[in-house]
């Protein structure tokens, strides 16, 4: 084996490769082949583990960014991390082995994966045969794959370890930059203003452009990045320290209005940065130039560049397909890019053939690798956050569902994907309610009790829309609407009581999810930081109960927009009746004996101050609520005047003062309530 592997790093070096080697056994014995690996080949062995020793979490992969070793680790004995397999992948230059350490292949597939905690929402660690069996399947068709296998060695069966057919040798890159490089870098040093993004797979030289481009520029360059650690390779290029900026301190800079003096803006990972954050950030600079790559850590660099740069003006797209840190036709982009599906072409041309409407199973879309890739391919174009997580919660999480619209060759052209939500006992809906439980997943069906007035939602059965997206090509024809109908169709049977959508909030979102029957019931207090939006979410009733909860659901959001000036762009309807109801006297006894948050009784608390103010007996004005919302004070401020040490403690005072009025002016009023939620909450 020594000899082998030595023979197959000398030929990786010679040509510019780099190779995947599947080391698979029982846990000791594979660990002491990582050690005899490490001792007769040179290199720096960067390990992502859970455990090793000297590794790093594969959940702090991102911090690699940018960054070049030779040799990796990747140990999935106990879970299999995808978007941090692909970042150690692209870190590792010409001549390296990526060796991806699992338990023996006979029974990988039945393990339990701890990654699966991540992604499988309420129901925990599970085994993940369908993304096993689909790595497996990847390798096994892949001939450049090198095998080390426990079953095989006891077997005295040769370990697969073949040199790649003869390639040229591989001329290594001088540090002069390529043509591709040249011509890109020739269009930025002659910019006179605009924005300029640059989109290639990892190992292309973009960090290594942009580094140029701040060496050769004769004024200022401020650079900003997701982690300084990153854009180590730019400042190498630069050869001169970096103006680092982190996005949400330099937007804090530029809104103070202090003096801008920089010529460019060099944002490196630009697809990692929220997109509400990156559109204002780049408004304060004459020139910007956003790198990304394709397979980026939060999600792709094509569907960003799709989604977010093409609603910029002034916008210039280039790209660098000519690799740099390996030779062309890689055999380890090229398993990676199967294994995670990070590949997607997409056709946007239109045909005549008839489209086909049909739901999928799980177990379907996995036993169909044709399929699988139109369907992940689809979601990848269409949403730029979507990265190799979610390819693992299709394959295996648990309650998935899903629908396509297609042609008979099995191009996808529409996709939605479902997940169920819901049917939680009384007394854990209830808490969830009162702010003391807050168990993974049920997005939906959780935020309509814990941030409106429904804890009886989380008893319900229900379906999210996770992502529903249609080809470009097919836009405007009501796919999107055909899809949801087979949804409602199959929801009405399965007895559920509910569909539901959380989506950022825009007037295009907006039309389309009304028109589909979905009515809203909340709209989220702050901008997300992923989206730049409100979050909205809507349900779609299928049962009376539902129906009943979603008609007071509108009715209690219309009064509550009467409290916000924030949202006029979206002519919601709202009404000026604030009287106090019996969903109000519930959000008052929460906020005041319990743990509701003030964003969830925000309107509440208004009308409730409301009426104190027209008691001649109470005195509002000089209480930490009232310096809230009628003078308008910040808690900071409110916390200073008050002697308290900050938030907690102004939010404990203000709780006391609401429990202070109600037993002061309402017992009757609430007595009744808090017996009833006594009965569930803790």
């Amino acid at each position: 084996m020594k000899n082998s592997l030595q023979a197959i790093v000398e030929q990786l070096h010679h040509i510019g490769f780099r190779r995947l080697l599947v080391l698979s056994g029982e846990h000791e014995w594979v660990t002491s082949q990582l050690l005899e690996l490490q001792g007769f080949l040179a290199g720096d062995w960067l390990c992502l583990s859970p455990e090793l020793p000297n590794s790093i979490p594969p959940e702090k992969a991102q911090l690699l960014l940018g960054r070049e070793f030779v040799h990796g680790i990747f140990d999935a004995r106990k879970g299999l991390h995808s978007e941090a397999l692909a970042i150690l992948a692209g870190t590792l230059k010409a001549g390296s082995l990526l060796v991806l350490c699992t338990p023996p292949q006979s029974r990988w597939a039945q393990q339990n994966d701890m990654d699966s905690v991540r992604w499988n929402e309420q129901f925990g660690e599970i085994s993940t045969p369908n993304f096993v069996h689909h790595l497996q399947r990847t390798f096994r068709n892949c001939p450049d794959v090198l095998f080390i296998d426990q079953q095989l060695e006891e077997q005295k069966q040769p370990h697969a370890l073949n040199l790649l057919p003869d390639h040229p040798k591989w001329i290594a890159p001088t540090g002069q930059p390529t043509e591709q490089q040249q011509e890109a870098l020739g269009q930025l040093l002659s910019a006179e203003n605009g924005i300029w993004g640059l989109i290639a797979p990892r190992g292309r030289g973009k960090s290594t452009v942009a580094g140029m481009l701040i060496k050769a520029w004769k004024g200022v360059c401020w650079c900003c990045a997701p982690a300084k650690v990153t854009t180590g390779v730019m400042a190498e290029y630069a050869q001169h320290e970096l103006e680092f900026w982190a996005p949400d301190v330099l937007l804090r800079y530029c809104q103070s209005g202090q003096q801008i003096n920089a010529d460019w803006l060099i944002i490196d990972e630009a697809a990692a940065i929220p997109s509400h954050i990156l559109r204002q950030i780049i408004a304060f600079f004459p020139r910007v130039l956003m790198t990304t790559t394709v397979e980026g850590y939060e999600g792709t660099g094509r569907g960003f560049m799709m989604k977010f740069c093409d609603s910029l003006e002034n916008f210039t797209s280039l790209s660098l397909t000519q690799p740099i840190r390996f030779a062309e036709h890689d055999p380890l982009e090229r398993v990676i890019n199967h294994s995670l599906l990070l590949e997607s072409a997409i056709s946007t041309k239109a045909v005549s053939e008839p489209i086909i409407f049909k739901l999928l199973s799980q177990q379907q879309l996995a036993n169909d690798p044709k399929q699988l890739h139109a369907f992940y391919g689809l979601l990848t174009a269409a949403h730029y956050r979507t990265s190799p997580l979610d390819l693992r919660r299709l394959l295996d999480a648990q309650h998935q569902h899903f629908a396509v619209a297609s042609h008979h060759n099995q191009d996808v052209i529409g996709a939605v994907w479902m997940v169920d939500e819901g049917g939680l006992d009384e007394k854990l809906s209830w808490q969830i309610w009162a702010g003391q439980r807050r168990p993974r997943g049920n997005l939906v069906a959780q935020s309509l009790a814990a941030h409106c007035y429904f804890p009886q939602v989380p008893r319900l059965r229900s379906r999210r829309v996770m992502r529903i997206a249609v080809n470009a090509g097919y836009r405007r024809q009501k796919i999107g609407y055909q899809l949801l109908e087979l949804q409602i169709g199959q929801g009405i049977q399965d007895g559920l009581d509910f569909l539901s959508v959380s989506f950022g909030l825009t007037p295009e979102l907006l039309a389309f999810w009304q028109s589909s029957g979905f009515q809203i019931v909340r709209i989220g207090r702050h901008v997300e930081a992923s989206s730049g939006c409100f979050t909205a979410m809507a349900v779609l009733p299928l049962s009376a109960e539902a129906q009943s909860i979603c008609y007071l659901g509108q009715q209690r959001l219309q009064r509550d927009l009467f409290w916000r000036q924030d949202l006029n762009e979206f002519s919601l309807k709202s009404t000026s009746e604030q009287h106090l109801d019996d969903g109000d006297w519930l959000e008052l006894v929460g906020f005041s004996d319990y743990h509701r948050s003030l964003a969830a009784s925000e309107a509440s608390l208004q009308r409730f101050l409301a009426v104190l103010q027209q008691r001649d007996s109470v005195e509002i004005t000089g209480s930490a609520l009232g310096a809230y919302f009628h003078q308008g004070q910040s808690v900071e401020h409110i916390a200073g005047q008050f002697g308290l040490a900050g938030q907690k403690q102004w939010l404990k005072r203000a709780r006391a003062e609401v429990a202070q009025w109600l037993n002061g002016y309402y017992p009757e009023e609430v007595k009744s309530l808090r017996q009833q939620i006594s009965a569930f909450c803790l």
